[in-house]
């Protein structure tokens, strides 16, 4: 018992009066730093909380609102005037209490308000073309003369003004006006709106800030409800530019929108209808090259062997001078030796001739309507089925001449049941003034010259690889919709002569571009060649061409007289590939440049793609 009192004292030992003593005194210093601690924790978080809100400020959202009179550029007094989502200034006027917008701008809302180089303001649609007189208070349609009550048009230091009013009521323009407010300095806006498809919208998934530029820290425009609608414009990053019911175009966050939605715009008033007069089978066209009238009498050897064609386009026509005086090698028996071979004739029209000036000639609504009235009786004269306009030559400042040529030529197509087409370059760097979206509401097939890759002032390369042909096609559906689009293939290509300079002639233009077969510089010439030419020379120098599977052509060159000749031919297997090419996108056919350069090899190729369902 002894022992185990012993133990048991050993294992439970009070504390000693040091222990005590010492816990006492820790107790004591810990009330003691007590009130620093808390002192140092409240300095801790005041800190932290600091920086929070530094870090807010900088990285944070903005609370600021916008100066709207500063932004617009207007008080409250003013009116601002948004045409498709993006203000403009300095095209706009408001008169009488009406707005009104610069020719410059109202075309650019509606392509077809053009103002004449007699003064007319000319608006043309499916059937016919308006004339009106600035300051006048009238229009005739239909042979009616209808009074609107104000100024349809005005002109002042040299710019045309036409009446929103009218726009919207008349040619589908659609306007939605927003009042002004005294107390926010903001501006009454205008919204002008053009261009009927397809558009997006969605709806605000709760209250945030509409802002003037797509960052948080960019000044409040407006805030948004839950379930507000939002029109989309289009999109920057993760941030969405919107135009919201309470009228402000700015950006919100993407991650704010839900429910996204299609809608269509149509016009509010009901137009003439853009009729088409189109073959009810794939469109086979070949052209032919007419020099002299005498050429006519050869078409039974141009056609002789030829399968799938349904349509022949001779180069008939030519403009001869500024006032749109035309020159014509048109045959009545030409045509009717095509339609006894079920083939219709689309004659075609040019401005080749160098001593036309183009802008002159366009830009006079006389010369216009001759050129019209002369195609239209020609048309009646030879029974031609259509008309093919290739004009190459058009610039800039040239282009909304050419298309309002183009409108009126339409018109007259349309009432006379004619086909109208027009040739255009692929629609790749530049040339965007041709306005293939124009072109393709009111002509019936907008073709697209798939070739001419490299040409003569270029380096030497394939005339029309297939990634280029198929490029044409893929640019040309962005406009114009795709039972409108004939994408037209090479029957040639170029002979390209590469030289070095040490065999250069002494007159001759040298490069040092890298794209030579030479290293330094070199001359370089080229010319065009038929199918069968092309192979001959290649054949007649040893050479077998090699298929280039990413260009789907072969390719062959030769040495000779100290220069090598380069050629990427076109035959019927690259021929395969663009057809093949017309199908995949469903487009309405194919056309050739030109009868006669073509192998007798091509014609079952072509054949079999025009008899395939």
């Amino acid at each position: 018992m002894a022992e185990l009192r012993r133990t048991s004292d050993r294992t439970v030992r009070k504390p000693s009066s040091d222990r005590r003593q010492r816990s006492a005194s820790e107790k004591r210093n810990k009330k003691k730093r007590s009130p620093a601690g808390i002192v140092l924790l409240v300095c801790l978080l005041a800190a932290v909380a600091a920086c929070a809100f530094v870090a807010y400020r900088r990285w944070g959202p903005g609370t600021a609102w916008a100066d709207y009179a500063a932004l617009y550029g207007e008080g409250a007094d003013g009116t601002v005037v948004f045409c498709n989502g993006l203000q403009e200034e300095g095209l706009t006027a408001v008169r009488e209490g009406r707005t009104y917008l610069s020719e410059e701008l109202a075309a650019g809302a509606d392509g077809k308000w053009y103002y004449s180089d007699e003064g007319l303001l000319l608006y043309s649609l499916a059937n016919e073309t308006l004339a009106i007189a600035p300051s006048s208070h009238t229009y005739t349609m239909s042979g009616q003369t209808v009074d609107v009550g104000y100024e349809i048009c005005y002109e002042e230091n040299g710019t045309l003004y036409i009446a929103v009013d009218f726009m919207a009521s008349f040619a589908g323009i659609r306007m939605t006006e927003f009042s002004s407010d005294e107390e926010k300095d903001l501006p009454a806006r205008v919204f002008i709106d053009g261009g009927d498809g397809m558009y997006e919208q969605a709806e605000a998934s709760g209250k945030t800030a509409v802002r003037v530029l797509a960052g948080i820290k960019s000044p409040i425009l407006t805030k948004t409800k839950k379930g507000d609608t939002l029109i989309i414009m289009d999109s920057v990053d993760d941030w969405t530019r919107v135009r919201t019911a309470d009228g402000f175009v700015g950006y919100l966050k993407t991650k704010y929108l839900k429910n996204r939605t299609e809608y269509e715009l149509k016009p509010e008033v009901s137009l003439p209808e853009y009729t088409s007069v189109r073959l009810d089978e794939k469109v086979c066209l070949a052209w032919h090259q007419v020099f002299f009238a005498a050429d006519n009498a050869e078409l039974s050897w141009y056609l002789e062997g030829t399968e799938g064609l349904n349509v022949l386009s001779p180069t008939w026509f030519s403009v001869a001078d500024n006032q749109g005086n035309l020159n014509s090698l048109a045959d009545s028996s030409y045509v009717a030796e095509a339609h006894k071979r079920g083939l219709q004739v689309w004659a075609l029209i040019d401005d080749f001739d160098s001593n036309v000036d183009v802008l002159t000639l366009l830009s006079s609504t006389e010369a216009r309507n001759h050129m019209v009235s002369q195609l239209m009786q020609a048309a009646a004269d030879y029974d031609l089925d259509g008309i093919n306009v290739d004009f190459e030559g058009i610039k800039s400042e040239s282009a909304p001449h050419f298309l309002q040529f183009i409108r009126e030529l339409s018109i007259a197509c349309r009432q006379a049941g004619k086909v109208l087409s027009i040739d255009n370059y692929v629609p790749a760097g530049g040339r965007s003034w041709y306005n293939l979206r124009e072109q393709g509401q009111v002509a019936d097939y907008v073709i697209i010259m798939g070739y001419d890759e490299h040409y003569k002032g270029c380096c030497a390369g394939t005339n029309a690889s297939i990634g280029f042909s198929e490029q044409g096609i893929v640019s040309t559906l962005d406009y114009v919709p795709a039972e409108k689009i004939i994408n037209g293939l090479p029957f040639f290509m170029r002979v390209w002569q590469e030289t070095p300079e040490e065999h250069a002639s002494s007159d001759a233009v040298l490069y040092d571009d890298g794209l030579s077969v030479y290293e330094g510089r070199y001359a370089r010439d080229s010319r065009a060649v038929g199918m069968d030419e092309a192979k001959q020379l290649l054949a007649d120098h040893g050479v077998t061409p090699e298929w280039q599977e990413q260009l789907g052509q072969y390719y062959g060159q030769y040495e000779e007289d100290g220069s090598t000749w380069r050629i990427w031919l076109e035959e019927e297997k690259s021929i395969r590939l663009k057809l093949e090419k017309v199908e995949q996108y469903n487009i309405a056919g194919a056309a050739f440049w030109k009868l006669g350069l073509e192998s007798s090899e091509v014609w079952p190729v072509i054949g079999q793609w025009k008899d395939e369902p």
